[in-house]
């Protein structure tokens, strides 16, 4: 689904570029995600990633459609040092913390964990890594890095109090030794002003085979729910918690359009001690003016996404109605 600079030629594009947003993604295989796709005209991002292979690729691809983009060559953990990644078959999970075997067993899934290598890699803090970018405190903070986030966080308060919202991957097993858990996660951002506004991506796990609720596969059982295992926690921050200050309070806005949380967008637009600033902005425009019309384009393309998704839902039913017919 292409959202690639959506809201460009709308009264909140205007608006955007008067206050750009830093976005700093932290595990960066595979390039940005396209979160703030709709206004990545207005939107400097910068990606670290300390595959070496994985950099080569993302610096041979386009630059997209951001104001600025680079990637860097780091690790991001607690401490800014040389540390050991722990690398499985599936390199995708790999990590600074040691994996437990145990789990993968436990769900026939040892790819996930079984370790074939370890190497040694220059990890930094999350205020060094700002600092070595260059970058000014991140608006909008995206990590996966399998485990370690938490300690990410608390050891750079500097940075995280300006944070504005954050995409973190959370585990509900503990699939490496000493992670913690996603009410841990929880706990420290609720404690830090943010509010968990949505749970995305929930991954299930079955013991045999992947092919989940509504489908029947030929393993035994042939039909199971799956355990949920991880997933991403989106957390905004309280607009209460940012007082009077205009800025903050336009970005977390911009943020939550780009995302597709319209309604949040226009209950902070709407607070009384942002309307003389957004007056300003907006060339006179209500509130609803600026959000509206964006919503509007949003949903559309939204709708005709979700309608294309429905046609393509059928191709598995089709391919694993063998499974319903076996005995």
């Amino acid at each position: 689904m292409k959202l690639d600079n959506l809201f460009l030629g709308l009264a909140v594009a205007d608006i955007a570029r008067r206050h750009p947003l830093t976005y700093v993604d932290i595990g960066c295989r595979g390039g940005f995600q396209s979160d703030l796709l709709p206004i990545a005209f207005a939107v400097n991002a910068v990606g670290f990633e300390p595959d070496p292979d994985e950099l080569a690729r993302l610096h041979r691809q386009h630059a997209g459609p951001w104001l600025s983009s680079r990637f860097l060559p780091y690790a991001i953990a607690g401490t800014t040092r040389r540390q050991k990644l722990f690398v499985p078959a599936d390199a995708q999970s790999a990590s600074l913390m040691r994996h437990d075997a145990e789990i993968g067993h436990r769900f026939k899934k040892p790819q996930f964990f079984d370790v074939q290598k370890t190497v040694d890699i220059d990890a930094l803090s999350l205020g060094d890594a700002v600092r070595v970018a260059g970058s000014t405190t991140p608006d909008y903070l995206k990590i996966d890095i399998e485990g370690a986030e938490l300690e990410v966080f608390e050891a750079s308060p500097e940075v995280m109090n300006g944070v504005l919202a954050v995409k973190t991957e959370v585990s509900f097993l503990v699939h490496r030794h000493g992670q913690p858990l996603s009410y841990h996660v929880e706990a420290y951002f609720k404690g830090h002003g943010f509010d968990l506004m949505d749970i995305l991506q929930p991954a299930h796990w079955r013991r045999e085979g992947y092919l989940l609720h509504p489908y029947m596969a030929p393993e035994n059982p042939p039909y199971s729910r799956g355990q949920i295992v991880h997933a991403d926690h989106l957390y905004f921050r309280n607009p209460d918690a940012l007082g009077s200050d205009a800025g903050p309070l336009i970005k977390l806005a911009l943020i939550s359009m780009a995302f597709g949380y319209f309604d949040n967008a226009l209950m902070i637009l709407e607070r009384p001690d942002l309307q003389q600033h957004l007056h300003r902005l907006g060339g006179g425009a209500s509130p609803a003016e600026i959000v509206r019309p964006a919503a509007r384009k949003y949903g559309r393309r939204m709708f005709a996404h979700a309608a294309w998704q429905q046609l393509r839902g059928g191709v598995p039913f089709i391919r694993y109605f063998r499974n319903f017919l076996a005995g």
